[in-house]
């Protein structure tokens, strides 16, 4: 009793809880189980899927995808909306890991609640890798090393953290960061990539919000950003609405936009028709291979590129 009401009630993990109670990890995740055997523990889903197949089937024929995850996303405010969309990115993702599994993890703000609710018992021989490197100065959503931890935690795995900065302005500091062992090592494990976990940036808003704009991009980057018809980004990379990158010079350290369309499985969690540029930039390059969207945001998205091909 003590160990579920830790787990569920207060929010703890496994491995939280067994050092409180000095016990073993191992022998957690057998009295959770056992405490839902013995009726203990009632577990009850509410499933915020809603059920839109033709939906779903259009946008996984349109786009080439392995599968598409809608949630509800009506009345829903953004974290609201981040909430929805990582909560079903979390299910699905729980469904497909299995053992010895590489996973790659990016970074933002709806990823960050992919893999905070994150909720498996099961200790699995998963190995979690960042796909880029860290900022200091930015929010906890765009901490890498805490989302690969997190992730890692979840199912019992294993991780590398990378301690080397995301973006460089100078080409020598690029080269000489990427040839360190520990960044070595990291890359070597990218192209052996299962599943990708990544989020979706679209440029509008970071113009805005400064999220990285105004410390890691020079004036001329920005320029050169605007001139090339830049929508999004994953992991740092930019794309045009076609799915071409652009501001494609060497400087960032992490995968590339090619490395990530050879992934067999690359999940994009994002909500929200602010994001429909970028998703369909995204879709177009081939960059998404799952989708975990709000509906509205679907319709959109299919929306649009119905319209540029009639035109």
């Amino acid at each position: 009793m003590q160990v579920a009401r830790l787990y569920y009630e207060h929010n703890l993990t496994q491995q939280q809880i067994a050092g409180r109670l000095n016990i073993t990890r191992q022998k957690v995740s057998r009295l959770l189980i056992q405490g839902r055997d013995d009726g203990i523990v009632n577990i009850v889903i509410n499933d915020p899927t809603p059920s839109e197949p033709d939906l779903e089937a259009e946008l996984v024929e349109t786009f080439h995808l392995n599968k598409v995850v809608l949630t509800e996303g009506v009345g829903l405010d953004q974290e609201g909306l981040r909430h929805s969309v990582g909560v079903a990115a979390s299910v699905y993702l729980q469904q497909i890991v299995k053992d010895d599994d590489c996973v790659g993890v990016g970074w933002g703000r709806t990823l960050f609640s992919v893999v905070s609710n994150l909720q498996n018992s099961k200790d699995m021989r998963i190995n979690v890798v960042p796909m880029i490197g860290g900022a200091g100065d930015m929010a906890p959503s765009f901490q890498v090393n805490e989302l690969v931890r997190l992730l890692a935690e979840a199912f019992g795995g294993t991780y590398r953290p990378i301690y080397a900065p995301a973006f460089t302005q100078d080409i020598n500091e690029w080269k000489a960061i990427m040839d360190t062992h520990e960044v070595r090592q990291i890359a070597k494990l990218w192209p052996k990539l299962d599943i990708a976990v990544v989020g979706i940036g679209h440029v509008e808003f970071q113009k805005k919000s400064s999220m990285f704009f105004t410390d890691h991009m020079t004036a001329a980057s920005l320029a050169k950003l605007k001139s090339e018809g830049g929508v999004g980004d994953i992991c740092g990379n930019f794309f045009d609405i076609q799915g071409k990158p652009v501001m494609d010079d060497p400087g960032i350290v992490g995968v590339n936009l090619e490395q990530l369309r050879k992934i067999p499985e690359v999940i994009v969690p994002a909500g929200g028709i602010e994001k429909t540029q970028a998703l369909v930039g995204a879709l177009r390059g081939g960059y998404i291979k799952t989708l975990v969207t709000d509906v509205v945001t679907a319709r959109e998205v299919l929306a649009m590129q119905c319209k540029e091909v009639i035109l």
